[in-house]
């Protein structure tokens, strides 16, 4: 399996992060330069059409389709977030050229124990402890680690009106099929965040998890939301 980090070369936090993971584990891992906010225009050129339509800082928005709330997201710079869902984009699209399932992984990732390939079913399944990378992590962490192996994607709230998916996206498994309809549910609604548009409510039943967790986040501060 091919495993890529995505990084930024530009920025020391970023790679001695990057070098962090890759020490972590045994995998063989191709670092992958990541869309800015300066490249981002080159980049969309080999994506679906797409302009950013997510809420951010005081906006409030809905999904049509199903329903849910999109709730704004924090930042001072629509193009570095943009460009974090570029850079996701550009390996889903790797993963369908491949014609293979891909490792994604963030600079914040560390291995906490050795990942070996398995068989599982489903179109993407998250890697990552929850604790500390998404929003209710306790509750997502009581679920996700009720069973040991492969298992849905939880909801952590009864609210099904909030995208709802893995913890973060800052480790992952995808398969091409899925990648595939991640990049058509782009072109159909706009750009979102990664971790927004990877939700249950869009794809049921196709995002997984599994527990014991073979990674969690370093919590280096992120380029995304300044």
């Amino acid at each position: 399996m091919k495993c890529f980090l995505i990084y930024d070369e530009k920025n020391p936090v970023s790679v001695a992060a990057a070098n962090r993971c890759i020490k972590s584990t045994d995998l063989e891992i191709e670092l992958f330069q990541q869309t800015s906010p300066n490249t981002l225009k080159e980049h969309l050129v080999n994506l679906p059409r797409m302009s950013w339509t997510y809420p951010l800082n005081d906006q409030f928005g809905i999904d049509h389709e199903t329903g849910m709330i999109l709730r704004p997201y924090k930042t001072n710079s629509m193009e570095k977030k943009f460009a974090c869902t570029v850079s996701h984009a550009r390996l889903w699209k790797k993963s369908i050229e491949l014609q293979e399932d891909i490792m994604v992984l963030e600079h914040d990732a560390v291995f906490i124990r050795n990942f070996k390939p398995f068989d599982w079913k489903g179109g993407v399944l998250g890697l990552n402890d929850p604790r500390g990378s998404t929003h209710s992590s306790k509750i997502y962490h009581q679920l996700a680690s009720s069973v040991n192996g492969v298992t849905d994607a939880p909801y952590v709230t009864n609210a099904l009106d909030l995208p709802q998916g893995l913890a973060g996206n800052s480790a992952y498994i995808i398969k091409p099929k899925f990648a595939q309809k991640l990049l058509d549910k782009l072109k159909q609604v706009g750009a979102w965040p990664n971790d927004a548009i990877m939700c249950n409510q869009f794809f049921p039943g196709e995002l997984k998890v599994v527990y014991p967790y073979y990674t969690k986040v370093q919590g280096i501060e992120s380029t995304t939301t300044l």
